[in-house]
């Protein structure tokens, strides 16, 4: 009879509590379900690293993945366990540099049953001409039950550019440079777009703006028309000519230049 071993994949947490942090090396979402930047293999030409990927287009990506397992074409993840995975390998590639890859284990219940076990998955990831690269290793790594009878876990690979595994990997626009390695095409997430500048104040008809401080060295006529400035908009302030938050953004603009 097997064990209940499945049951630690309900530990996977859906979402992280806090943003990646910028040195992470690591991002591990349950007890064998880790993320990792590690150092590119020996003579791995350079990475297209960091990568700006949403965490949505690589579920997507890799949602597409099959594997064959025991002549049964599968889905390589299970749905849900991407949800937490793809924002882990978004947040990975974001950091990595261009000699780094990741590499991933993930341990989930892949099977049907309610009683089958969790399975691990182990794979090396990177980015280069323009494509996802997946290099899988184990598609279905059966090592729970052992663990959870005498702790032994084994010496988990993740794949190799040099060395295929017995992998079989198929993914529709994908391209398969090797049985056990997809090239995934994706695209880089959108940059964000520079803020709007901040709108000016409205002053009252007949209401002249404080003029902007000169550039120049900071000698003693410039702290001088800074305090004139600073007495002028106090004096639109107390006249109720602009409002208390219109004084306080721009006495700290002000302030800012000192």
């Amino acid at each position: 009879m097997r064990s209940h071993a499945w049951l630690l994949a309900l530990m996977m947490p859906l979402a992280f509590a806090r943003a990646a942090e910028p040195g992470q090396t690591q991002w591990k979402l349950a007890s064998f379900t880790w993320v990792k930047r590690v150092p590119a293999e020996p003579g791995a030409p350079a990475n297209a690293h960091p990568a700006a990927l949403e965490a949505q287009a690589l579920a997507t990506a890799l949602a597409r993945v099959t594997a064959t397992v025991d002549s049964h074409e599968l889905p390589l993840f299970a749905k849900d366990e991407l949800l937490a995975l793809s924002r882990a390998l978004a947040e990975a590639l974001a950091l990595a540099q261009p000699g780094e890859d990741l590499i991933l284990l993930s341990t989930w219940k892949r099977g049907n049953g309610f009683m089958d076990p969790s399975v691990g998955l182990t794979a090396r990831l990177f980015v280069r001409d323009g494509a996802l690269n997946l290099l899988i290793h184990d598609a279905r790594l059966d090592f729970m039950d052992r663990y959870m009878a005498d702790r032994t876990l084994p010496a988990f690979a993740y794949g190799s550019r040099q060395a295929a595994s017995g992998a079989s990997l198929q993914a529709p626009g994908a391209t398969r440079l090797r049985g056990d390695w997809l090239a995934l095409p994706i695209s880089a997430a959108p940059q964000a777009a520079a803020p709007a500048p901040a709108p000016q104040a409205t002053l009252p008809a007949g209401v002249q703006p404080v003029p902007e401080a000169p550039a120049g060295p900071r000698d003693a006529a410039f702290y001088e028309v800074q305090r004139e400035r600073l007495k002028a908009l106090k004096h639109l302030r107390d006249e109720n000519l602009i409002t208390e938050a219109e004084y306080q953004d721009r006495r700290a603009a002000i302030v800012k230049t000192l």
